[in-house]
């Protein structure tokens, strides 16, 4: 039978299991692993320079928020025109369906 290669730590506070490469229990909270066993799982990070002064400084959300919109608003005219002829297509469709719901009608009451 083949061994388990996989090993779960548990917690030193609560005994809880805890994941591979956690720093802090899921359960209590409490470290897990010592600053030396961390520092040695990362990896060095490049010191990233600071953005030069050229652009303008950011303003916040809310000064940008207080700004007012300019809107181009215009009047809209709503005109309801009554069609010039039925619309043959819709009349037909509702008597079409019509019937076949009666006839589903029928045959269920001489069925039952």
């Amino acid at each position: 039978m083949p061994e388990t290669v996989l090993t779960t730590e548990a917690c030193d506070s609560c005994g809880a299991e805890v994941r591979d490469e956690s720093v802090f229990c899921y359960n209590c909270g409490e470290r897990v692993r010592a600053d030396e066993a961390i520092a040695a799982t990362t990896t060095p990070v490049e010191k990233i320079e600071p953005v030069p002064a050229s652009r303008p400084p950011l303003r916040s959300a809310a000064s940008l928020r207080k700004q007012r919109r300019a809107y181009n608003r215009q009047p809209v005219e709503i005109i309801w025109e009554r069609p010039n002829k039925a619309p043959v297509g819709f009349i037909i469709t509702t008597i079409v369906l019509t019937a076949g719901a009666l006839v589903l009608l029928l045959l269920a009451l001489y069925l039952h």
